[in-house]
């Protein structure tokens, strides 16, 4: 009996999964339904961007010392899935490149790091294999992005349960399948 149950739970993990296969969400960082200082919303900044974007401005300070910002995002998943996080981002240098994100209740984790300044461009998490990626069920979610270093700026958000797709440049906004 066991082994039916296991055998039918992994079919049902490998059903859910290709439900929602090729399921793309995109949305603006603009769209956040709270933006808290030191984040803050920029109309007129760097051009390149999709429009407004967020930032957390050079200087502003970062943990421990400034515990504040964050941008709160909710969106609804159309099947259950796992997706892989794509975030288009400008970094201001190596001490301004991450944001410390957080998936509904879920545990924080480090988003960014990368090594590419001063120009817009895609972010994925998670980078390696080792980390699993998002799996989130069908409806409502949010994602939190937290303050961690100054001098960075969000611009659009992108969750895919297509594991081979990769943004190249502004993505259209709302669900593509």
């Amino acid at each position: 009996m066991k082994k039916r149950i296991v055998i039918l739970g992994a079919f049902l993990s490998a059903f859910l999964t290709v439900r929602a296969a090729g399921a793309k969400i995109c949305f603006e960082a603009e769209t956040a339904e709270l933006i808290e200082a030191p984040m803050v919303l920029v109309t007129n900044g760097i051009e390149g961007a999709s429009g407004a974007y967020l930032e957390i401005p050079e200087g502003a300070g970062n943990p421990p010392k400034v515990t504040d910002g964050k941008a709160v995002f909710a969106f609804e998943v159309p099947s259950d899935g796992i997706f892989t996080l794509w975030c288009r981002v400008w970094w201001e240098g190596e001490c301004s490149n991450s944001f410390t994100v957080q998936s509904d209740d879920g545990a924080a984790f480090l988003f960014g790091e990368d090594a590419t300044y001063k120009v817009w461009h895609w972010v994925k998490y998670p980078v390696a294999r080792t980390t699993a990626p998002l799996r989130l069920s069908k409806g409502r979610h949010t994602l939190t992005f937290r303050n961690r270093e100054d001098g960075v700026r969000l611009d659009q958000i992108l969750l895919s349960a297509d594991r081979r797709f990769v943004p190249v440049d502004i993505e259209v906004p709302g669900l593509r399948k």
